[in-house]
């Protein structure tokens, strides 16, 4: 719907439509076939609003230095059976994010709001590729 009212706010701007107002379905699928190389529509990942904001290019960057320097302080550039990786994700059942109209080539991200009871799920493996079991954790009484 954005896209078609947006396409329609260009079209009257530019002298090609006589009405400012959403253009139709029919375009909007004539258009997405005409760039189907280049455009899909996609329904983009949840991501955070803290993780979004705090995801900068400096904070990336800062934290390979820092695992590198710990990597080469304890030695362990040949160990890949010490070195681990563990992550935890929230799965929500609630947030369903709409299909968006992007580059076929990239991932596009939903800035979302951490409202809703979430269950924690933690994983763990080490670079070797060896794991334990994935961990849950529920919403408990209070």
């Amino acid at each position: 719907m954005e896209m078609k009212k947006l396409a329609g706010e260009l079209a009257f701007k530019l002298g090609r439509r006589k009405r400012d107002k959403p253009l139709s379905n029919c375009w909007l699928y004539g258009f997405l076939g005409r760039w189907r190389e280049r455009l899909s529509t996609l329904k983009p990942s949840a991501l955070d609003s803290n993780r979004a904001k705090n995801t900068t290019p400096e904070a990336v960057q800062t934290y390979f230095h820092n695992l590198k320097n710990t990597i080469d302080t304890l030695h362990l550039e040949n160990r890949p059976d010490l070195i681990f990786n563990m992550d935890e994700t929230g799965i929500s059942p609630e947030h369903r994010p709409p299909n968006i109209i992007a580059p076929s080539n990239e991932k596009p991200h939903s800035v979302t709001s951490p409202r809703s009871t979430t269950t924690t799920l933690i994983a763990c493996a080490n670079a070797a590729g060896s794991n334990i079991p994935p961990y849950f954790v529920f919403k408990g009484e209070v």
